[in-house]
């Protein structure tokens, strides 16, 4: 019993003792290696953004433009990974898409697609999920 107990007792110090190992390589990293430039999503409180939020939109590379119906103010900025070649949603910080100026084919056709250009999700567009034409949208 007191072996076991030993055992126990050093196996949650060595789990412990990786957490710590983990997130000091995280604090240390914070783009967890990528290659690519870190990407912070920004968003207004209100219509329109303040001296502080346009401020913080430009420092971090968007531009503050009107966008959609209400026409409301956005910090629209470009994606690290845009235009990269993706299968699925997950393969990209934003969707995965057909690419612009084809002729798109139905629903299931096998398509790859690329990774969205910038964090704006106004206008129409195709997805690609799982290697295939997913859906066709438009938003405004």
């Amino acid at each position: 019993m007191k072996i076991r107990r030993l055992v126990l007792a050093g196996a949650a110090i060595s789990v412990i003792a990786a957490c710590s190992t983990i997130r000091e390589f995280h604090d240390t990293h914070p783009d967890f290696g990528s290659t690519l430039p870190p990407y912070e999503r920004i968003q207004f409180a209100a219509q329109f953004a303040t001296d502080a939020e346009r401020v913080h939109c430009e420092a971090a590379g968007g531009t503050v433009e009107r966008a959609g119906r209400a026409g409301w103010e956005h910090c629209v900025q470009t994606y690290p990974d845009a235009g990269k070649s993706c299968h699925d949603g997950d393969d990209c910080l934003g969707d995965c898409r057909a690419p612009e100026g084809i002729e798109t084919p139905g629903p299931d056709t096998p398509m790859e697609g690329m990774c969205q250009a910038q964090d704006i999700s106004f206008g129409c567009y195709t997805t690609v999920e799982g290697g295939k034409v997913a859906r066709s949208i438009c938003v405004d």
